[in-house]
């Protein structure tokens, strides 16, 4: 859940308006007035799913607005989903705390990253590139099954036994 900003603004006051470390009255309505909006500096997240623009989804490259250039320098977030998600498993079923460490690492090198309401370019990298790295295995199991069937056809044409003439 995110944190409530808070703002200060000093008004001369005497020490008997509010005590020591307590909220300024303007501070704490600032605050609670935001949650009660739900108001906050970060980018939301659009709606739909990243790579699907075609289908009521987005373009992550252009809601980022980083250019080409900006967004090649993201594969950062590839070797660190390798080295510490599994990556024959998809997001959902991903352990939480290494998600947090990806973020935490990506967010650390980008910190532009943290202008995202809860990491959401991050995660949808991260979504993506699982994908990929499970239809690749899926493709290597394909034609790896199809390739050893064959073999083991050809094997056992060559073993037919030989016909009594």
């Amino acid at each position: 859940m995110p944190k409530g900003k808070s703002v200060t603004i000093k008004l001369p006051s005497s020490d008997s308006e509010h005590s020591e470390g307590s909220p300024a009255p303007l501070e704490s309505s600032l605050s609670s007035l935001e949650s009660e909006l739900g108001g906050s500096d970060k980018i939301p997240k659009p709606s739909g799913e990243a790579g699907q623009p075609g289908h009521g989804g987005y373009n992550l490259e252009d809601q980022l607005g980083w250019g080409e250039d900006g967004f090649k320098n993201l594969k950062f977030v590839n070797k660190a989903i390798k080295k510490h998600l599994d990556t024959t498993k998809c997001r959902s079923q991903q352990d939480r705390q290494a998600l947090d460490i990806v973020c935490n690492l990506v967010t650390a090198k980008f910190p532009d990253m943290d202008s995202f309401e809860n990491c959401w370019p991050i995660l949808d990298l991260i979504q993506m590139h699982l994908k990929y790295l499970s239809s690749r295995a899926q493709q290597k199991r394909r034609i790896s099954g199809s390739s050893s069937r064959a073999a083991k056809g050809e094997k056992s044409r060559g073993k037919l036994p030989k016909s009594k003439s």
